[in-house]
């Protein structure tokens, strides 16, 4: 196919262009396969075929681009000749898939006008081309150039100046492929190509005021007193939202206010002289509404040691180049990258600063747009910025991720609240020496959420929290329909998985047991953390502490960092530790061999209920005991939902209970907690303890709720003995454990038993307990059901100091 041009230039003669499929392969005497007129120059030009055919660009006979040369690249393929002399004057290849800029100054500064352009695209040339870049090809008489989109192909044969619509000029649209179908073009034309203008319409330029508008005085730009020599007063306000408009103050004038030198949304720029401290220019730059490309000419137009003052108002970031923001940077910013949308900013800086500026700060907005704070500085400026070498703090972070988690969620009202958005969500370093390589920091954490998504929250950042944590060791297991719970780990780095849907939160519990030994086998014990609970500073260190204690004695299962006989009237001391048969849950730690020998396979039986409801392991030779802190290392939630178990949760969870506050805390006593260890112990102080007058115990039972005041200086070596039916009969045991404020629920079996007996303030020994009921004195009498239903004396004070032989 054959296209012609005729040009409106009567002596340029006819343009004659065909396919270049279509051309003859034995033109003899042919220049680039094209036979022309006397006068005329002939081309060839292909754009690139997807990313692996590169383009070619032929002129006059000589093979300027091609694939046999490989001086191809992506984007915009140029060829620069000089119209007069037809010399080949320059080569160059623009990735305006990136940056359209490089292009605009080339041409802007290096190309005269009336050059002769023949240019092809390959790959990509649209993504960062912009307004501005496709202008350059309208100033070289391009009409098609608004056309090109991503991928699209485009080939031109122009001059610069040319007006608008006569260059030679192709396009194809890529449509629904990935790709568009190359441009393969050849043929002769005549110069110039027609009528031949000015091009400063098409290209971007440096914008200032003209004559600068004088504003009123302001003395020392709001200093209290003025500036040391050789240093000038200056003052940057970035104005509130849209309603209050930005000001700069420069040696005690106000040059940039509210209709004083168009004072506005966007970049806000002044000049200033280092010698003379004169205001050399005053510009603005809406960069909400245009390219920053004007405001990029301005910035690498600066002459050297010129003070540029910089203030963002509304906003400055929606069409700010990559490019902008690095030319900052070589002026003095650190902060500039950080930019986006209504963030308020203000900066100054130095042409030749070695280093960062310490006049810098920035202001984020809420991540719904929520305008920031507004930003009000005065201070001194020096003739020459001392670049600092460290950049200076920003004064805040912006968390992306977490901005975009609240934008994109509801009901996160304290993770999401406007002071807490953009704060960093990282691990805290390990500074207690005692637990350097700890195995603990090596055990596997995972996290079991339940519905309430805040309850969730605190309980991921109070792991973060937990000195020498590793997030990457963390995973959070979800149910597949709370897909956001997968999100909100992370933000915190920790892992997740997803599990299949469960029916209720026992389900899940199961699943997530399962799942964990499972993703990481060779783990030898393994950390649980339930639902709606938050840890104590120190919860890390405690299990550290009795992992080394589990390690050593095969009768301990684990490790549970909740007390059920915790509450705030019988817990006080945060070094001691206990074994007790039953496994409290919330937050423990569990043997695999546990979970091998009587969990594994057995999930629906041993463990259909919640932990702390107990648990059964299978099988009738279950052996072991759990260590559990007198002060709780984990603090529940009270529980909120209506359950059979109404007063058995009352009494578990919505009692005030004590859990640990202080961080570095070194437990006492821990080779006691050896088995053989722990009984000589208790029979040690049995043997000295003080068994308490039953008549005082009678008291207590009839007076309902009344718990019994232990002196402090006996609270520790006081016994009650009691007689039992068999080791399950309980009821009296029951009634003590309500004497002394530890947990006591009807029908239910007491807490922290070992071997009949609990310990605690004092230690109650049941007749069950053969090894331990021996060392019941003599003349003692045990409390019976009998000697416990008199109700006499039921008004009485109890006078506990005299209640002991």
């Amino acid at each position: 196919m054959v296209y012609y041009y005729r040009s409106p230039v009567l002596h340029a003669g006819t343009r004659q262009v065909w396919d270049g499929s279509m051309l003859s392969k034995n033109s003899t005497g042919a220049r680039c396969g094209v036979r022309c007129p006397a006068g005329q120059n002939a081309f060839m030009a292909r754009t690139g075929t997807g990313i692996h055919v590169r383009p070619t660009i032929c002129f006059n006979g000589r093979t300027l681009f091609s694939p046999d040369l490989q001086n191809t690249g992506r984007g915009i393929n140029a060829v620069f000749i000089d119209p007069d002399t037809l010399e080949i004057k320059d080569q160059q290849i623009f990735d305006t898939y990136l940056d359209v800029y490089p292009l605009l100054r080339y041409v802007r500064d290096k190309v005269p006008r009336n050059t002769l352009v023949l240019a092809v695209s390959f790959d990509e040339v649209s993504e960062g081309l912009k307004e501005e870049g496709r202008n350059v090809f309208v100033a070289m008489g391009s009409n098609l150039i608004s056309r090109v989109q991503f991928r699209d192909n485009f080939m031109i044969v122009g001059q610069l100046g040319l007006r608008r619509g006569h260059a030679i000029e192709f396009h194809k649209s890529r449509e629904t492929s990935a790709f568009a179908p190359p441009i393969e073009k050849q043929g002769c034309f005549g110069l110039p190509m027609g009528p031949i203008g000015d091009m400063e319409d098409y290209l971007p330029s440096v914008q200032t005021l003209g004559a600068i508008q004088p504003g009123p005085d302001f003395k020392n730009c709001g200093l209290a007193s003025g500036c040391e020599d050789g240093t000038f007063s200056m003052l940057v306000d970035t104005g509130e939202s849209d309603k209050k408009a930005p000001k700069i103050c420069v040696a005690g004038k106000i040059i940039v206010d509210k209709q004083i030198n168009d004072a506005g949304r966007g970049f806000n720029m002044a000049v200033i002289d280092h010698v003379s401290f004169q205001v050399k220019s005053v510009s603005r730059y809406d960069t909400y509404l245009k390219d920053s490309l004007s405001l990029e000419f301005f910035l690498d137009k600066l002459e050297p040691d010129d003070i540029v003052v910089a203030v963002v108002n509304d906003d400055g970031s929606r069409k700010l180049s990559l490019h902008a923001k690095e030319l900052f940077n070589k002026l003095g910013s650190s902060m500039v990258q950080n930019l986006k949308f209504r963030d308020v900013w203000y900066f100054v800086g130095q042409r030749g600063i070695d280093g960062f500026t310490k006049h810098e700060k920035i202001s984020y907005a809420g991540y719904d747009g929520e305008w920031p704070k507004n930003l009000h500085s005065s201070f001194c400026v020096s003739k020459k910025l001392e670049g600092l070498k460290v950049a200076p703090d920003p004064g805040g972070y912006r968390n992306e991720g977490r901005r975009a988690f609240c934008k994109k969620y509801d009901g996160y009202a304290d993770f999401c609240e406007a002071s807490k958005i953009d704060k960093t969500i990282s691990p805290v370093g390990l500074v207690d020496k005692s637990l350097f390589n700890n195995p603990i920091f090596d055990v596997p954490i995972i996290i079991i959420p339940g519905m309430d998504h805040n309850a969730l929250v605190r309980t991921l950042e109070t792991t973060i929290m937990q000195p020498g944590v590793r997030p990457s060791l963390v995973t959070v297991m979800w149910d597949e329909k709370t897909v956001e719970h997968a999100e909100l780990a992370d933000l915190f780095s920790y892992n997740n998985h997803s599990l299949e849907g469960s029916l209720n939160y026992i389900d899940q519990m199961q699943k997530a047991l399962t799942a964990g030994w499972k993703l990481i086998p060779e783990a030898k014990y393994l950390i649980v953390l339930e639902e709606e609970i938050v840890l104590a500073p120190d919860f890390l260190s405690f299990l550290g502490q009795s992992l080394v204690i589990v390690e050593s004695d095969a009768t301990l299962l684990g490790v549970s960092a909740w007390n059920y006989n915790g509450y705030d009237t019988t817990s006080g001391d945060r070094t001691m530790v206990y074994r007790v048969e039953e496994f409290p849950g919330l937050g423990f730690l569990l043997k695999r061999s546990v979970y091998d020998t009587y969990m594994k396979d057995h999930m629906s039986t041993c463990c259909s209920q919640r932990v702390w409801n107990s648990w059964a392991l299978a099988g009738e030779d279950v052996v072991g005991e759990i260590l559990v802190p007198d002060v709780s290392r984990v603090y529940r939630q009270p529980y909120q939902t209506w359950n059979t178990d109404e007063d058995y949760l009352t009494e578990l969870f919505n009692k005030p209970r004590l859990t640990n506050l202080e961080a570095g805390m070194n437990l006492k006593g821990l080779s006691h907690l050896i088995e053989s260890h722990y009984d000589a112990l208790l029979h040690k102080k049995l043997l000295l303890a003080n068994a308490i007058n039953i008549d005082v115990l009678k008291k207590c039972f009839t007076l309902k709720e009344q718990q019994l005041y232990v002196p402090v200086e006996i609270k520790s070596v006081f016994a009650v003995y009691f007689e039992q039916s068999g080791p399950e009969d309980f009821s009296l045991l029951n009634k003590l454990c309500l004497c002394f404020g530890l947990y006591s629920v009807k029908g239910k079996r007491p807490r922290n038993l070992h071997k009949g007996v609990i310990r605690k303030e004092g230690i109650l020994v049941g007749s069950s307990s053969q090894e331990f009921y021996k060392h019941k004195p003599a003349d003692y009498q045990a409390l019976t059901i009998q000697n416990t239903d008199k109700e006499d004396m039921s008004n009485e004070a109890i006078d506990f100091s005299k209640s002991f032989i």
